[in-house]
């Protein structure tokens, strides 16, 4: 085996990914597996979207030996930055946020000659030093880059060095984002996960800007303009006035779903907010500005990499993915509604509404809603002498232990006579004054056939715990004897200690 002719060390702020294709440079080697065929070891092995090479002890003990000197002290660098506790949490919308694909600012590259490792995560977009976006093309020729020693000279389409190269993309740093790259150059463990996990919810939300369901992903996707989606999400975190014009999108993209009542327009702003774990400006202060301020203009692009295999439908694909902002699951429309997730269940049971794919049991179901519209409008805006409007969020159904979806549910089936308001459906009933009693007894009666958990006996008689306990102390309740005690209530006593009140 023929010596390397030369032998480089890491460098400050460099990927190890950078510095095995800079050895590979300086020896003649570009592509990865020629570099890791000479050093006598293979790639790492872990599951990575793209390439994120990690330290090893066959990688060590490999570059050692064809590098020729002690070189474990020079890698800390890298075992640090593979060791950092926040590059890989479950409870975010992406939770590895290392960043497998090239993206490069060619400037740094022909300046220093190396590969930040910042560049590859998946939350930073621009390069700080001269304000230009990462780029994962080639600004001259628009080639997508690769991994290859040749990225650390220039494009391997036109043959042009970086150096030579003009055309990147400028853009304004955010207050954010130069705060994180800060902190990531002087002490990236003192990164605040809270912060990241925003960022990336905000991430995956202007990936997706009219959804409502938003699914958390292992790790970013190849995506050659991922470097814009990401500057835009930090510019709806801070400022006011994109995320209001994202809410004006939201009300001109989803107008289809406004039967089902205003709150569906502008639901994923609404989602998104309420997820967040700080404050931000962008939210705070965009709910107040007035949709007038801004002509109608489109700046949200939305694209399909972040919708989970799950979910993906090749018509949907093929149409653009227009099609997803229309789904809902039990989940978000709970959110969406303000109902608890028990009457969005109630709601969709029975199969009253077809579900996407015909999956029809699980919890993950899909609903388009602009079918749900059409079911609702086949009944109709139901005004007679003897009907009755009912709110959906009336306190006669938690009364009677039942929910309005069953309600809506069962006009869907034809068992209760009724219509819907139009214009916002899912807020009122019409049902006949004397079917809807007699409705809520059955309900009633259904309920209390088995024991009742004590938080919907508290909500049904509209008291405390303590008064519960004092009833049973009274021997006017009784608590159940088969589950855990004080945690359920004797269903056939509470029915009749209502039956009394009534």
């Amino acid at each position: 085996m023929k010596r390397l002719a030369a032998r480089p060390v890491p460098v400050s702020g460099e990927s190890l990914n950078g510095f095995l294709l800079r050895v590979g440079k300086v020896n003649c080697l570009f592509d990865p597996s020629e570099i890791f065929e000479v050093l006598g070891c293979h790639q790492s092995t872990k599951r990575y979207k793209g390439w994120h090479e990690t330290v090893s002890e066959n990688l060590v003990v490999a570059l050692e030996k064809r590098l020729e000197r002690p070189i474990g002290h020079l890698l800390t660098h890298f075992a640090l930055i593979d060791s950092l506790s926040w590059t890989d949490e479950l409870n975010r919308m992406i939770r590895d946020v290392r960043y497998g694909y090239p993206r490069i600012c060619p400037k740094c590259v022909a300046e220093r000659g190396i590969l930040d490792w910042r560049w590859n995560l998946a939350f930073t977009s621009t390069c700080p030093k001269h304000s230009a976006l990462l780029v994962s093309r080639c600004p001259k020729c628009d080639k997508a880059m690769k991994w290859s020693s040749s990225l650390l000279i220039g494009c391997y389409g036109c043959e042009e060095s970086w150096g030579e190269i003009e055309g990147q993309p400028v853009t304004t740093v955010s207050s954010t984002e130069s705060m994180i790259w800060d902190t990531l150059g002087n002490d990236p463990t003192s990164m605040n996960s809270d912060l990241i996990h925003d960022i990336c919810r905000a991430i995956a939300y202007v990936m997706r800007p009219f959804d409502t369901i938003h699914d958390s992903i292992t790790a970013a996707p190849l995506l050659t303009d991922h470097s814009s989606y990401v500057a835009r999400a930090y510019r709806v975190l801070e400022d006011p006035e994109v995320f209001a014009l994202w809410r004006k999108e939201c009300h001109q993209q989803r107008n289809d779903l406004l039967p089902l009542g205003d709150a569906q327009l502008e639901a994923p702003c609404q989602l998104f907010a309420k997820g967040l774990l700080k404050v931000w400006n962008g939210p705070s202060e965009g709910f107040a500005i007035p949709f007038d301020t801004f002509s109608k203009v489109k700046t949200f692009p939305e694209n399909t990499r972040y919708i989970s295999p799950a979910r993906r439908d090749r018509h949907f694909e093929a149409e653009g993915g227009v099609d997803y902002r229309y789904q809902h699951r039990i989940s978000s429309m709970a959110r969406v509604t303000g109902w608890d997730e028990h009457a969005v269940h109630d709601l969709f049971n029975g199969e009253v509404f077809p579900t996407h794919k015909n999956i029809t049991q699980s919890r993950q179901r899909r609903f388009d809603g602009r079918a749900m519209i059409s079911i609702f409008l086949e009944f109709p805006d139901f005004a007679t002498e003897t009907a009755i409007e009912v709110r959906t969020d009336s306190a006669v159904f938690r009364r009677n232990l039942t929910t309005p979806g069953r309600l809506i549910n069962a006009v869907l089936r034809k068992v209760v006579p009724g219509g819907f308001k139009r214009g916002d459906l899912l807020s009122s009933i019409y049902v006949d004054r004397s079917r809807f009693e007699a409705w809520l007894v059955n309900e009633r009666t259904l309920a209390t056939r088995r024991s009742v958990h004590l938080t919907d006996v508290i909500a049904a008689l509209e008291c405390s715990e303590s008064e519960v306990g004092r009833l049973v102390g009274e021997r006017k309740l009784k608590w159940a004897t088969h589950r855990e005690w004080q945690e359920w209530v004797d269903g056939p006593s509470l029915f009749e200690f209502m039956l009394q009140g009534d």
